[in-house]
């Protein structure tokens, strides 16, 4: 979706319209449940802020600003939600209480056992490229890193993946 689109969409949406949520939700649904993941490390938590995301994204959508770099906005508020719900389970330890990874069913196992092998920016980091189809300069602006690091950083998850053998 490119960014005219999607500012169509969020006009859209600040008068309502249902459907064109709809139509981002499709779109970005899989990247926003990448970043919030990638912040909680749990699927069921990561799965309602993900809800909220959308929720929240309807009732702010006049707050777009048409130019901005729409992804950017997007990943940008679901971290924001992802570390602020982290925060609130951190202060809730009733809630962690017995929850393990291995209690968590998850598609594709060897390759989120693999996944889990690397450190969290660099699982950021490849969520960003892959899933969510950032360029690497996006991806520095984002994080306010130099390009050549973000690069370095991929890189290095790659090879770590290579090494599992999946």
């Amino acid at each position: 979706m490119t960014d005219r689109e999607f500012g169509k969409y969020m006009s859209a949406i600040a008068q309502g319209d249902r459907e064109s949520l709809r139509a981002v939700y499709d779109e970005y649904l899989k990247l926003i449940f990448a970043v919030v993941y990638d912040t909680i490390r749990q699927r069921e938590e990561a799965e309602d802020v993900t809800s909220e995301f959308f929720i929240k994204l309807y009732r702010i959508a006049d707050s777009y600003k048409k130019g901005t770099g729409h992804k950017r906005w997007l990943v940008t508020i679901a971290k924001n939600m992802a570390i602020d719900r982290e925060m609130l389970v951190d202060e809730m330890p009733e809630r962690n209480e017995g929850k393990t990874m291995e209690s968590q069913i998850v598609e594709n196992l060897t390759l989120k056992q693999a996944v889990a092998t690397l450190k969290p920016e660099e699982q950021e980091i490849l969520d960003l490229k892959v899933v969510g189809g950032f360029t690497f300069k996006e991806i520095a602006d984002m994080k306010g890193r130099p390009i050549g690091t973000i690069t370095w950083i991929y890189n290095q998850a790659i090879q770590k993946l290579r090494r599992c053998r999946l």
